[in-house]
């Protein structure tokens, strides 16, 4: 009977033991998955603006959010993405939808860019793509130049007749 006993208070010990260390595993993935996502809402996370005064207030303080601005030609996203220095912020455009416009460029549908938007400025980044970096930008470059070079080819005679006269 004493053997029994003591095997008995042996498994007993081994299951709390257990029973322990599984306790103590699940806290820690709860604890981490809580740090996760603390850290999201504090880095990654931009809360939605509604209006454009709501974004340019934000662009002042360069405080995270997002904005869509709808317009004739097309949808895009802005993310404030942080302080650039100085009195400018990082702004993530991105192209959601174009409206209007020719075959080619829809294909910048869904590409983004990275500006550095100064505060107060009441001209949005997409206007100035001098100060942007990223994909958008690159492909919106090529689409003007295409397009000036197909207006050159188009009117090489009356531009060759401009030049012949001065």
């Amino acid at each position: 009977m004493g053997i029994k006993r003591g095997l008995k208070n042996i498994f007993k010990f081994s299951e709390i033991e257990n029973a322990k260390k599984n306790v103590g595993i699940a806290l820690m993935i709860l604890i981490l998955g809580l740090i996760i996502f603390s850290i999201y809402f504090l880095v990654f996370y931009a809360k939605p603006c509604s209006d454009d005064k709501c974004f340019v207030s934000s662009v002042e303080t360069c405080k995270s959010v997002s904005w869509v601005r709808e317009d004739e030609q097309a949808s895009w996203i802005y993310i404030v993405k942080g302080n650039a220095g100085g009195d400018a912020c990082k702004v993530e455009v991105r192209l959601k939808e174009m409206k209007q416009g020719t075959i080619d460029s829809e294909g910048l549908q869904g590409k983004q860019m990275t500006c550095i938007f100064q505060k107060g400025s009441t001209q949005f980044p997409e206007k100035d793509i001098s100060q942007c970096t990223g994909p958008l930008k690159e492909e919106l470059q090529d689409l003007i130049i295409q397009r000036m070079h197909n207006y050159l080819l188009e009117n090489v005679g009356e531009i060759k007749q401009e030049f012949t006269a001065v």
